[in-house]
């Protein structure tokens, strides 16, 4: 397996992104890598930050919520909680930087 699998498995099988403590030094620490090696890796195989990383999985769990009977009942804080945001501005933030619309718009859509 490959530094990119095993980064690929955290996000997506253990949704490390959920953690609202999640960082790179601990993602690196999960899959026995250094940082820098991991950001290295993120950088030239995905093309992204791992901040941008963090952000397109987390956006991407957000927009299912939205889209459920429960998502419609949620706060957007209490959705951005959900998927690894302390604040609701880094939220919508990031949400809107890759949707171009802004968490309430994509739910009432």
């Amino acid at each position: 397996r490959s530094i990119l699998d095993d980064i690929v498995s955290q996000m997506e099988n253990d949704k490390y992104f959920l953690s609202s403590t999640a960082s790179l030094s601990g993602l690196a620490k999960a899959i026995h890598q250094t940082p820098h090696h991991v950001s290295q890796v993120i950088n030239e195989n995905l093309g992204q930050s791992f901040f941008e990383l963090m952000a397109t999985h987390r956006v991407r769990e957000a927009k299912q919520i939205l889209k459920t009977e429960l998502g419609k009942k949620l706060t957007i804080e209490e959705v951005a909680e959900r998927v690894g945001y302390n604040s609701k501005s880094a939220f919508n933030t990031a949400f809107k930087k890759i949707t171009l619309e802004t968490p309430s718009h994509f739910r009432d859509s």
